[in-house]
Protein backbone atom coordinates (compact mmCIF):
# COMPACT_ATOMS: atom_id res chain seq x y z
CA UNK A 1 0.00 0.00 0.00
CA UNK A 2 0.80 3.70 -0.85
CA UNK A 3 1.12 5.89 1.78
CA UNK A 4 -0.93 9.54 1.35
CA UNK A 5 1.51 11.84 0.20
CA UNK A 6 3.23 9.07 -1.80
CA UNK A 7 0.16 8.80 -4.34
CA UNK A 8 0.31 9.60 -7.53
CA UNK A 9 -2.02 10.23 -10.38
CA UNK A 10 -3.40 6.13 -11.49
CA UNK A 11 -3.24 4.70 -8.21
CA UNK A 12 -6.32 3.00 -7.50
CA UNK A 13 -7.84 3.21 -4.32
CA UNK A 14 -9.57 1.23 -2.41
CA UNK A 15 -12.46 1.89 -0.13
CA UNK A 16 -13.27 0.06 3.30
CA UNK A 17 -16.99 -1.80 3.00
CA UNK A 18 -19.52 0.16 4.20
CA UNK A 19 -23.39 -0.40 4.21
CA UNK A 20 -26.36 -3.04 3.83
CA UNK A 21 -25.68 -3.89 0.92
CA UNK A 22 -22.12 -4.21 0.04
CA UNK A 23 -21.82 -6.17 3.92
CA UNK A 24 -24.45 -8.77 2.13
CA UNK A 25 -22.39 -9.25 -1.18
CA UNK A 26 -19.16 -9.34 0.98
CA UNK A 27 -20.48 -11.69 3.31
CA UNK A 28 -21.11 -14.04 0.02
CA UNK A 29 -18.00 -13.36 -1.46
CA UNK A 30 -15.96 -13.97 1.75
CA UNK A 31 -17.81 -17.78 1.29
CA UNK A 32 -15.67 -17.88 -2.01
CA UNK A 33 -12.65 -15.91 -1.16
CA UNK A 34 -11.38 -17.20 2.03
CA UNK A 35 -8.28 -15.56 1.84
CA UNK A 36 -10.09 -12.04 1.57
CA UNK A 37 -10.15 -9.86 4.55
CA UNK A 38 -13.32 -8.06 3.45
CA UNK A 39 -12.33 -4.94 3.82
CA UNK A 40 -12.38 -3.12 0.87
CA UNK A 41 -15.49 -2.72 -1.71
CA UNK A 42 -15.46 0.35 -3.00
CA UNK A 43 -12.68 1.02 -6.02
CA UNK A 44 -11.45 4.87 -7.66
CA UNK A 45 -8.71 5.91 -9.79
CA UNK A 46 -6.16 8.69 -8.01
CA UNK A 47 -6.67 11.98 -10.58
CA UNK A 48 -4.82 14.68 -9.00
CA UNK A 49 -3.78 16.43 -5.50
CA UNK A 50 -5.98 19.08 -4.43
CA UNK A 51 -5.58 21.94 -2.09
CA UNK A 52 -7.52 19.78 0.67
CA UNK A 53 -7.33 16.12 -0.30
CA UNK A 54 -6.69 14.13 -3.44
CA UNK A 55 -9.19 14.31 -6.85
CA UNK A 56 -10.61 10.84 -7.73
CA UNK A 57 -12.27 9.53 -10.42
CA UNK A 58 -15.23 6.94 -9.83
CA UNK A 59 -17.96 5.54 -10.80
CA UNK A 60 -21.24 5.45 -8.16
CA UNK A 61 -24.71 5.98 -7.93
CA UNK A 62 -24.79 8.62 -10.06
CA UNK A 63 -22.56 7.47 -12.59
CA UNK A 64 -18.58 8.47 -13.28
CA UNK A 65 -17.62 11.60 -11.39
CA UNK A 66 -14.82 13.78 -10.31
CA UNK A 67 -14.94 13.52 -6.33
CA UNK A 68 -12.92 15.06 -3.78
CA UNK A 69 -11.70 12.93 -0.97
CA UNK A 70 -9.85 14.54 2.26
CA UNK A 71 -6.57 13.54 3.46
CA UNK A 72 -7.40 11.90 6.69
CA UNK A 73 -10.13 9.58 5.52
CA UNK A 74 -6.70 8.23 3.69
CA UNK A 75 -5.70 6.98 6.84
CA UNK A 76 -8.17 5.28 8.18
CA UNK A 77 -11.11 4.36 5.44
CA UNK A 78 -8.76 4.18 2.05
CA UNK A 79 -6.30 1.68 0.62
CA UNK A 80 -3.82 2.90 -2.18
CA UNK A 81 -2.34 0.43 -4.57
CA UNK A 82 0.40 1.35 -7.80
CA UNK A 83 -1.01 -1.20 -10.25
CA UNK A 84 0.98 0.68 -13.01
CA UNK A 85 4.26 0.30 -14.03
CA UNK A 86 4.60 4.33 -13.78
CA UNK A 87 2.18 6.98 -13.22
CA UNK A 88 -0.10 7.73 -15.71
CA UNK A 89 0.56 10.99 -17.55
CA UNK A 90 -1.70 13.99 -17.37
CA UNK A 91 -2.58 13.87 -20.65
CA UNK A 92 -3.57 10.04 -20.35
CA UNK A 93 -5.96 11.07 -17.44
CA UNK A 94 -7.36 13.85 -19.15
CA UNK A 95 -8.04 11.88 -22.24
CA UNK A 96 -9.83 8.41 -20.21
CA UNK A 97 -11.77 11.17 -18.25
CA UNK A 98 -13.60 13.35 -21.01
CA UNK A 99 -14.21 9.49 -22.63
CA UNK A 100 -15.64 8.32 -19.29
CA UNK A 101 -16.70 11.11 -17.03
CA UNK A 102 -20.78 10.88 -16.84
CA UNK A 103 -20.94 7.70 -18.08
CA UNK A 104 -23.79 5.74 -16.06
CA UNK A 105 -23.81 3.26 -13.44
CA UNK A 106 -24.28 -0.23 -13.79
CA UNK A 107 -26.49 -1.69 -11.17
CA UNK A 108 -27.06 -4.89 -12.66
CA UNK A 109 -23.70 -5.74 -13.66
CA UNK A 110 -23.26 -6.97 -10.09
CA UNK A 111 -25.53 -10.03 -10.94
CA UNK A 112 -23.72 -10.53 -13.47
CA UNK A 113 -20.78 -11.11 -11.64
CA UNK A 114 -22.11 -13.28 -9.37
CA UNK A 115 -23.83 -15.19 -11.27
CA UNK A 116 -20.44 -15.28 -13.45
CA UNK A 117 -18.77 -15.74 -10.41
CA UNK A 118 -20.80 -18.74 -9.22
CA UNK A 119 -20.70 -20.54 -12.49
CA UNK A 120 -17.19 -20.45 -12.66
CA UNK A 121 -16.84 -21.68 -9.36
CA UNK A 122 -19.10 -24.85 -9.46
CA UNK A 123 -18.91 -25.69 -13.43
CA UNK A 124 -15.63 -24.25 -14.19
CA UNK A 125 -16.89 -22.13 -16.82
CA UNK A 126 -17.60 -18.67 -17.38
CA UNK A 127 -20.28 -16.59 -19.26
CA UNK A 128 -19.17 -13.92 -21.50
CA UNK A 129 -19.43 -10.33 -20.02
CA UNK A 130 -21.63 -8.02 -21.33
CA UNK A 131 -19.38 -4.98 -22.68
CA UNK A 132 -21.32 -1.60 -22.37
CA UNK A 133 -21.32 2.00 -21.33
CA UNK A 134 -22.06 1.82 -17.69
CA UNK A 135 -19.90 1.48 -14.90
CA UNK A 136 -19.20 0.31 -11.48
CA UNK A 137 -16.22 0.88 -9.67
CA UNK A 138 -14.70 -1.68 -10.32
CA UNK A 139 -15.12 -1.93 -13.95
CA UNK A 140 -13.79 1.70 -14.04
CA UNK A 141 -10.59 0.79 -12.61
CA UNK A 142 -10.39 -2.25 -14.03
CA UNK A 143 -10.90 -0.48 -17.56
CA UNK A 144 -8.79 2.57 -16.55
CA UNK A 145 -5.73 0.19 -15.76
CA UNK A 146 -6.54 -1.65 -19.33
CA UNK A 147 -6.69 1.96 -21.60
CA UNK A 148 -3.00 2.69 -19.57
CA UNK A 149 -1.25 -1.21 -21.02
CA UNK A 150 -1.15 -3.04 -17.71
CA UNK A 151 -4.34 -5.00 -17.83
CA UNK A 152 -5.67 -6.88 -14.54
CA UNK A 153 -7.39 -10.09 -16.63
CA UNK A 154 -9.08 -10.72 -20.04
CA UNK A 155 -11.46 -8.04 -21.12
CA UNK A 156 -14.63 -10.83 -20.94
CA UNK A 157 -14.46 -11.28 -17.27
CA UNK A 158 -16.41 -9.82 -14.96
CA UNK A 159 -13.96 -7.95 -12.69
CA UNK A 160 -14.54 -8.39 -8.98
CA UNK A 161 -12.55 -6.97 -6.43
CA UNK A 162 -10.68 -10.00 -5.05
CA UNK A 163 -9.13 -10.24 -8.64
CA UNK A 164 -7.27 -6.98 -8.60
CA UNK A 165 -6.05 -7.70 -4.16
CA UNK A 166 -4.71 -11.04 -5.52
CA UNK A 167 -3.15 -9.02 -8.79
CA UNK A 168 -1.47 -6.44 -6.51
CA UNK A 169 -0.61 -9.26 -4.22
CA UNK A 170 1.38 -11.19 -7.16
CA UNK A 171 3.04 -8.03 -8.06
CA UNK A 172 4.32 -7.31 -4.96
CA UNK A 173 6.09 -10.47 -4.60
Amino acid sequence: MIPYDQIQGGDILVFKRKGFVSGVLGWLLKRFERTWDGWGWHMAIAWRKARVGYSILEAAGKGVRVNLIKEEVFNTDIRVYSWLDQPASGDDLEEFMAEELDKGYDVAVYIWTMLQYLILHFFNHSIPRILDNRYTCWELAFFFVRKMGKSIQVIHKYPIITDFLKAVEKQED
